[in-house]
């Protein structure tokens, strides 16, 4: 078992790591951003859709993370074994995802340009409410087939020799993973913006949408093509 001071530094450098791994291609998160600010009226909304999306990638990775501390490294072996069925998985709820995206709803109710009823206002909180859920709940199904930085962050916590302190550092690599998220969410914000003031802003969902479904599809195949994601 490690010592204290050589956990504390592990946990230290899992948050780091999941920092990077917000800045690196192994999941949709420009997208996601852009798609989520392109649809929010007001941009707290849509960081915080942003936010929740991380926050579900979090907690899959909190709970991989638990499992690898408590049984050890010996659980690798047979993850790997339904890793293949997860990718399935979650490439075809992806494919989903990016079908609503295509279609060219929002996950909260898009701008209005005149006063708002109070019936408006209340639809308006139902969709928002409905948009926090299936942004949780796609961040909960992009977390499901583990990239390269998720797997390091695994075997991390098998690793460590303690159950609490192997958690706690995927725990630390899923907020690092969500904090970096927050900065992509407002670079992308300006994105939305913009696309928003031109002619073509109807195409925003629609390429998101594509791009979505495309990730969704290879993720799906790759165990069949024995692509590494």
């Amino acid at each position: 078992m490690e010592d204290d001071g050589t956990e504390e530094l592990t946990i230290l450098g899992a948050f780091t790591i999941g920092l990077a791994h917000s800045l690196v291609p192994c999941e949709d998160k420009a997208v996601v951003s852009l798609y989520a600010l392109w649809g929010s009226e007001r941009w707290r909304e849509g960081i915080l859709l942003v936010v929740l999306y991380g926050l579900g990638m979090m907690l899959i990775n909190t709970c991989f993370g638990f499992a690898f501390a408590l049984v050890g490294a010996g659980l690798f072996e047979t993850f790997m074994g339904v890793k293949e069925t997860l990718e399935i998985v979650s490439g075809v709820i992806t494919v989903a995802f990016g079908f609503f995206m295509l279609k060219g709803h929002s996950l909260v109710h898009l701008v209005h340009h005149h006063r708002r009823t109070t019936k408006e206002e209340s639809e308006e909180t139902e969709l928002l409410s409905f948009g926090k859920s299936a942004a949780l709940l796609f961040g909960l199904v992009r977390g499901l087939p583990p990239c390269p930085f998720e797997l390091a962050a695994y075997l991390l916590a098998s690793s460590m020799g303690n159950v609490l302190a192997g958690t706690a550092a995927v725990f630390m690599f899923g907020l690092g993973t969500t904090l970096g998220l927050i900065p992509i969410g407002f670079a992308m914000g300006g994105v939305a913006r913009a696309a928003k003031r031109s002619r073509y802003s109807v195409l925003v969902p629609k390429v998101c949408g594509l791009i979505i479904m495309v990730i969704g599809v290879v993720i799906a195949l790759s165990p069949l093509l024995n692509i590494e994601i």
